[in-house]
């Protein structure tokens, strides 16, 4: 038997203390005397200036430099061949001439990426299951860990998520076995104080009694995947129900958040405010929202550029090269990590002075591709005013032909088909060919991601 086929035959009161049980383990790696150092230090960079964040992030990409050139073999060999030595780097702008950082390099080149005078014993192995299918490995350190988990908090402390308050995390990981077919339709972790539900439990048979327990529990906090909430929110409005005391606020995270989907949480949990962070697994940037819902660059942990950009309605648009100062143990430097952004150079009122990104667009591969050759990543707003549609993704397998594999509503007909044929015509392409799939559920990645675009084409 695997771990989890062992956690699913324990009865749910030992399902609760295995959870609390990892949750201690996490909380002693995030929450360590270096995790409040750091936190009263992000605490005191808030109002830094312009100037301020730039000579700050030129000096811990020097430090970021050197490290890797010294102690880091591929990097070393890497820069060598390219001509290039941590002395090249004077200002922000140097770090241009030094050459970007692949997925590919690094499963190829794995221990030749990781710090040589860095204890093993201060190394946490974690891995991404890879939205393309391809896994990669990489080092965190424990002090990279708490930094991130700092900037994590600092984000919440924003909108009065303070550390230890109760929250519900939708997750996509079977948490609650799918094979439960009597509530508790939840777990609880009592060293985080955090209630799981997973998106398995999301469905008409079981939504009342987990409507019934929300509402007993009153809890302000929701956190967790969108296309989940969306789901939790969905199946509200199916069986007519709502929440006596909705969220105050719902903080998403690992996957985009749509505008349709945003639309269904405030429409569904009336008067919630929804916050939005951005990350990557390999922790070597993140962007949160202030308190006017914009994202914002937490530059004390990384350096964020655009490769390639080029300007747009509201910015400048390209590919993210992400530069980490925090890991040490296995430095990412000008890492392309696939996702796209827009940066924009207008002030924000908040009074954060840190780079303003107006949207993170997506994956670069999940994209449709035109008749007229043109690359569609936005593809939300065909579901402009079509309540009829739970869910979908678009997926493409061949040249000029796209599939909609949708959930139905009941209220779904073919007036809807219509309707989305001829907002495809007018956004996306007027001679793209449309097939519609019909399905039950759409299913997720391994990590229990939803993914809204699926590219089967070779690129």
């Amino acid at each position: 038997m695997n771990t989890i086929s062992i956690y699913s035959s324990l009865p749910y009161w030992l399902q609760n203390i295995a959870v609390s049980l990892h949750g201690y383990k996490l909380k002693r790696q995030r929450f360590n005397d270096d995790f409040y150092k750091i936190l009263d230090f992000l605490n005191s960079t808030q109002g830094w200036s312009k100037e301020q964040i730039r000579s700050y992030k030129e000096e811990h990409i020097f430090k970021i430099l050197e490290q890797a050139y010294n102690h880091c073999p591929y990097y070393r060999k890497k820069y060598a061949n390219a001509g290039l030595s941590p002395s090249d780097f004077k200002q922000l702008g140097d770090l241009q001439k030094f050459p970007i950082l692949t997925k590919e390099e690094i499963r190829e080149n794995w221990l030749g990426l990781v710090a040589n005078n860095i204890p093993q014993k201060d190394l946490i192995l974690f891995n991404t299951s890879g939205s393309t299918g391809k896994a990669l490995d990489f080092y965190w350190t424990k002090y990279s860990a708490a930094y991130y988990w700092a900037v994590d908090q600092r984000y919440k402390n924003r909108f009065g998520f303070d550390l230890g308050k109760a929250c519900i995390n939708f997750s996509g990981r079977p948490i609650v076995p799918i094979s439960t077919s009597r509530p508790p339709f939840w777990r609880y972790d009592r060293a985080l104080n955090r209630y799981f539900i997973n998106m398995h439990q999301l469905n008409e048979q079981k939504i009342r009694d987990i409507v019934n327990w929300i509402n007993l529990k009153r809890i302000e906090m929701f956190i967790g995947y969108p296309s989940i909430m969306t789901t939790f929110a969905n199946e509200l409005m199916n069986v007519g129900m709502a929440l006596d005391f909705p969220p105050k606020h719902i903080f998403t995270g690992a996957e985009k958040l749509y505008e349709n989907q945003k639309n269904i949480l405030q429409a569904v949990f009336k008067g919630v405010q929804i916050h939005e962070l951005y990350s990557f697994s390999e922790q070597a940037a993140i962007a949160t929202h202030c308190i006017h819902s914009v994202y914002h660059e937490d530059f004390e942990i990384g350096h964020m550029e655009l490769d390639q950009a080029v300007p747009t309605e509201s910015g400048m648009q390209g590919e993210i090269l992400a530069t980490g100062f925090a890991n040490l143990g296995m430095p990412f430097i000008r890492y392309q990590n696939g996702d796209t952004a827009v940066f924009s150079d207008r002030e924000c009122g908040c009074g954060l002075h840190s780079q303003i990104i107006e949207d993170i667009v997506g994956r670069n591969e999940d994209y449709i591709v035109t008749p007229e050759g043109l690359h569609i990543q936005r593809l939300d707003y065909i579901f402009k005013d079509t309540s009829e549609v739970k869910e979908c993704q678009v997926v493409q397998k061949v040249f000029g032909e796209m599939i909609l594999r949708i959930v139905r509503r009941n209220s779904y007909s073919v007036a809807t088909e219509k309707k989305l044929l001829v907002n495809i015509s007018q956004w996306i392409s007027p001679t793209i060919k449309v097939k519609f799939e019909y399905v039950d559920e759409i299913p997720r990645t391994k990590a229990g991601k939803f993914k809204a675009v699926v590219s089967e084409l070779k690129k």
